[in-house]
């Protein structure tokens, strides 16, 4: 194909123009300045577009974030309040890559997530180009100039008062430099090693795969709470995941217990995470759980068991004789089975609005119920109706995804059940200072 000249000039200049975003703009090192920009497709902000240059703050952040990325979800609050508690000093983009659209229709969807009052900067290619990361959420750092200085995987009040006072924010990216090994021990002598049990302060760029399987057990950067928790739920066998499953009676709890002021737990997360290794004979394998519970008494001082505790439960009941759950069973089970009866989440693609189980087990229906009532309302659920075999049941899918107890008891009403708090003994982890 041949071009004229004028045909030419005005292709050099399209490719001038767009060439920095659209045709692989290399990433930004440290000390380069971002180029000059226009943010569009905004969120949640009452401008269409940004113009980087126009920025007036010391501290530019740049959220990579997604749906599916459950921390991202969570620290929204925080990013809230940091943004509110220092003004504007700093200023804070959330950048995806999901369509204006889409991301409209993800939290209009979903009543129940928090929404940062912060941009969101949607459909983005150039940002999550110019700042390449291993994985959400990632921060990248800029000053009032745009001047990148660097990444991080956290955001905390004092790596902010650093950044703005001495322009470094003082955190570790740890996933630029994270390494994966089998264990601590020489490389060189793996296969001679036949049994082995350590405990190390964590070293957070490290991930040890270590013994796992049937002879042994590994974990990394875990707290002290975590690692009583793998020990004892034997790999699914039992479940002492939950807060009221654990119950603490030592003199100084810090230790064990993460803060909740993010600058707090930061430090507290460099001085309190372990990583534990075991390796057995193949005869003693089936010891392991109790070995590594053993190993954590001896190390950390504490005597641990498992005791019948008295707890506050909601308890699920029957208020009348009538079998008002009864399936009929001329509707085909597979056109309304587990898919159909699920809380909505953050990956839910399509919310439905009723939520319904047909000709399904009850236990089905009380497994999925429980897990929605210990998650909403944070005490232990105990079902005593005593029901068997297959149901059918419709629920409002907005009452489920509220989950407020008057609007779930009354919905409940329906087929005589109840939703009560009653005083119940249940199985806890004990961890007490050794004597």
């Amino acid at each position: 194909m041949r071009f004229s000249l004028l045909q030419f000039s005005i292709w050099t200049a399209i490719l001038l123009n767009v060439a920095p975003f659209a045709y692989g703009q290399a990433a930004l090192k440290k000390g380069e300045r971002l180029p000059n920009m226009t943010i569009k497709n905004l969120y949640n902000d009452t401008k269409k577009e940004i113009n980087l240059s126009d920025l007036n703050s010391k501290l530019i952040l740049f959220d990579f974030w997604s749906p599916s990325c459950g921390a991202c979800l969570v620290s929204f609050p925080k990013l809230d309040s940091l943004q509110r508690l220092f003004g504007d000093e700093i200023r804070i983009i959330l950048v995806n890559k999901q369509s204006l659209d889409s991301t409209k229709r993800f939290f209009e969807a979903r009543k129940f997530l928090y929404k940062p009052n912060l941009p969101f900067a949607t459909n983005d290619t150039s940002l999550n180009r110019l700042f390449p990361n291993l994985g959400n959420p990632a921060f990248a750092w800029l000053d009032g100039d745009g001047i990148f200085y660097e990444t991080s995987e956290e955001l905390t009040g004092d790596a902010i008062r650093n950044f703005l006072s001495q322009r470094k924010t003082g955190m570790e990216n740890y996933r630029q430099k994270r390494r994966n090994l089998s264990s601590l021990f020489d490389s060189a002598f793996g296969n001679n090693l036949l049994s082995y049990s350590y405990l190390v302060k964590a070293i957070p760029s490290v991930r040890l795969s270590g013994a796992v399987g049937e002879r042994g057990i590994s974990s990394s950067n875990s707290t002290i709470l975590d690692l009583y928790r793998k020990a004892y739920n034997e790999q699914g066998r039992f479940n002492f995941d939950k807060s009221w499953k654990i119950k603490l009676i030592v003199q100084d709890s810090s230790r064990y217990l993460i803060p909740n002021n993010s600058d707090l737990a930061y430090r507290w997360r460099k001085e309190n995470l372990y990583t534990y290794s075991l390796l057995l004979p193949k005869e003693k394998a089936k010891d392991r759980f109790v070995t590594m519970q053993k190993d954590l008494d001896r190390y950390f001082g504490v005597d641990s068991k498992v005791e019948k505790q008295m707890a506050k439960c909601m308890v699920l009941v029957r208020t009348s004789l009538k079998n008002k759950l009864k399936s009929n069973k001329n509707l085909k089970a597979e056109e309304t089975g587990p898919l159909k009866f699920t809380m909505s989440g953050t990956n839910t693609v399509k919310i439905e609005r009723k939520r319904e189980l047909s000709n399904q087990p009850y236990q089905l229906f009380s497994g999925l119920f429980g897990a929605w009532v210990e998650l909403r309302l944070h005490k232990p659920f105990i079902d005593a109706t005593g029901y068997e075999g297959n149901i059918d049941i419709s629920l409002n899918g907005e009452i489920l995804d509220r989950f407020e107890l008057n609007e779930i008891r009354k919905a409940l009403q329906v087929y005589d059940l109840d939703l009560v708090e009653k005083e119940c003994f249940i199985d806890v982890l004990v961890l007490r200072d050794e004597i």
